[in-house]
């Protein structure tokens, strides 16, 4: 296959995933990187709200509705064509635009994942005062079971760029392209996920913390990104 335009991006060394979300209509988004896998839209109660942000730039309202109907809107993709997404032992980084609504519940924004068993997650939630964004790694075994990162500041309502690099046994937060404090346990390697489907909007369970948000774009790397790739990411896709 000829290598393209896209390919040659400095930026998608190594990009696992890409959901550009152009299509703006239907119940499939294309992977914009070289393992062409589609996220499927699954969900109750009406459709979710495609959204056109700018000219040329789209993204889902997933269950927009909220709190008038619970609705259950999520994004799959099988894990048979999501392989390339079960970082273990490898450095990798995350990205993804969101505006969010608080429900009182942890909310999941992504994942390929079994709690307390193997994979990674991120997910927000808001205590009190406190609004966080968190990446965990999930263990089958050890006195420690699961691992995580956290960082604050992640404010309803208004859009963000959350993006993440874990080199190693260190991790950082970026929000809006730029490093914020991150608070982590000692980062243990996800356990293999490599049977596990991606979602994005709900737990594994696909049955709970439905997300309720408007996002775009949400992207993987199997490497770490620089600070400058992170303030790239925010130049380049503000939505």
């Amino acid at each position: 296959m000829a290598r393209t335009f896209y390919d040659s991006l400095t930026l998608n060394d190594d990009i696992q995933l890409d959901l550009s979300m152009l299509e703006a209509t239907g119940l499939i988004t294309h992977d914009e990187s070289r393992n062409h896998s589609m996220a499927t839209l699954h969900g109750t109660i009406l459709n979710p709200f495609w959204l056109q942000t700018t000219p040329g730039t789209y993204g889902l309202n997933m269950n927009w509705i909220y709190p008038t109907f619970d609705s259950e809107h999520y994004l799959d993709i099988s894990a048979a064509d999501c392989t390339n997404l079960d970082f273990t032992t490898t450095d990798y980084s995350l990205a993804v635009w969101f505006y969010w609504t608080d429900t009182g519940l942890s909310q999941v924004i992504m994942g390929k994942y079994i709690v307390s068993n193997c994979g990674w997650e991120v997910y927000v939630t808001k205590i009190g005062a406190a609004e966080s964004v968190t990446v965990r790694h999930h263990h089958s075994a050890g006195a420690t079971t699961r691992t995580g990162n956290y960082s604050l500041g992640w404010v309803t309502g208004e859009w963000h760029l959350f993006s993440y690099t874990r080199t190693g046994t260190t991790c950082q937060h970026y929000r809006d392209g730029e490093p914020i404090t991150t608070v982590s346990d000692v980062l243990i390697d996800p356990e293999s996920s490599i049977a596990e489907d991606f979602r994005i909007g709900c737990r594994y369970t696909e049955d709970a913390n439905w997300f309720k948000a408007r996002f775009h774009r949400p992207r993987a790397w199997s490497r770490a990104l620089s600070a400058d790739e992170h303030r790239l990411l925010f130049r380049l896709g503000y939505p």
